[in-house]
């Protein structure tokens, strides 16, 4: 029986070593910092890589947030397209987890084209490494910085998968996802968000005593000049001019971006492929209700539950098959 043991237990530790080998940390040096990000091998090595963006706020690496987010969904993905051979890089954005910003008080005029910025450096990093193709996998607001990855000059994407990716410029998905959230019951605070998000987009700073208490923590003065810059392109026009081939996945239970933003986006697309998954929430994990309380105290912080069956085996064959 002891004998036994120290044999399961050797098993496990080799595994355990096994599994780290093929995963290592990267640090990327940038003029604010330093980009920290994990890189992921399959055995064998491959000629693929894929980046994965992370969505809004402070969304880290593996899809966890301080706001209460534990889901590892991105952890889980790496793993399952490492599985199907191809490498993964993801990272840490500007500001969250090990991504530390030197000057911390600049943060406030970050902007969008600053986050396109850092998953440029990426792609950039994923060619030094000698990868001939990169594939970038953006989820929700990454889905965005995805597509204008895609139409950069200066650097070269050969696919994107768009996960929860919006449909509607950000003004427009604000109105939806808050009337959604405080229509009939508040219409004061749906008012008051009204025309924050219009004066937000015409370019004029919203003093923080001018924010109901209630709405501060999305339109606070220090993230306002990011929104501001979001407000400013329609990701079905940028859909439009996008040449590469594109996986739109959308979940039939996301309460945060549904379905219609797939199909807009697929509407404007030249080469794109959409694919639904019906009981799929914005955190790629499935639910059995579309109530968005519900889903936060069980789907958003179930670090256990695994993502959407047939998810990862969908993405797998698009990136193996797309030219």
């Amino acid at each position: 029986m002891v004998m036994k043991r120290i044999i399961i237990l050797f098993i496990a530790l080799f595994v355990m070593c096994t599994i780290s080998a093929q995963e290592r940390e990267v640090t990327l040096s940038c003029d604010w910092g330093a980009i920290s990000a994990t890189l992921a091998l399959p055995e064998g090595g491959s000629d693929t890589a894929v980046l994965i963006v992370a969505g809004s706020g402070p969304t880290d690496r593996n899809g966890n947030s301080g706001l209460g987010l534990n889901t590892y969904s991105y952890m889980m993905l790496s793993r399952a397209l490492v599985d199907g051979g191809f490498a993964v890089l993801r990272y840490d954005k500007r500001g969250v987890g090990l991504s530390t910003i030197e000057d911390v008080e600049s943060y406030a005029s970050v902007v969008f084209d600053d986050f396109v910025d850092d998953a440029a450096r990426c792609v950039e990093f994923l060619r030094s490494e000698g990868f001939q193709r990169v594939v970038v996998a953006g989820h929700s607001e990454g889905g965005e910085i995805a597509q204008h990855l895609a139409l950069r000059d200066d650097i070269v994407v050969d696919a994107l998968v768009l996960l929860s990716s919006p449909g509607f410029a950000m003004d427009t998905l604000l109105m939806r996802q808050l009337s959604a959230q405080l229509v009939p019951q508040y219409l004061g605070l749906m008012a008051s968000a009204t025309t924050i998000i219009q004066r937000i987009k015409r370019g004029e700073r919203v003093a923080e005593e001018s924010v109901p208490k209630e709405l501060i923590s999305l339109f606070h003065p220090s993230v306002q000049a990011f929104l501001h810059s979001c407000m400013q392109f329609d990701p079905a026009e940028l859909m439009e001019r996008i040449e590469q081939p594109v996986l739109i996945i959308s979940g039939g239970r996301d309460v945060q971006v549904s379905v219609d933003n797939a199909e807009r986006l697929l509407a404007a697309a030249k080469r794109a492929i959409h694919e639904n998954f019906e009981d799929m929430t914005h955190v790629m994990k499935d639910a059995q209700t579309n109530d968005r309380i519900e889903q936060l105290v069980t789907v958003y912080v179930n670090s256990q539950q695994p993502i959407t069956v047939g998810l990862c085996e969908r993405i797998i064959d698009f990136i193996k098959n797309c030219k």
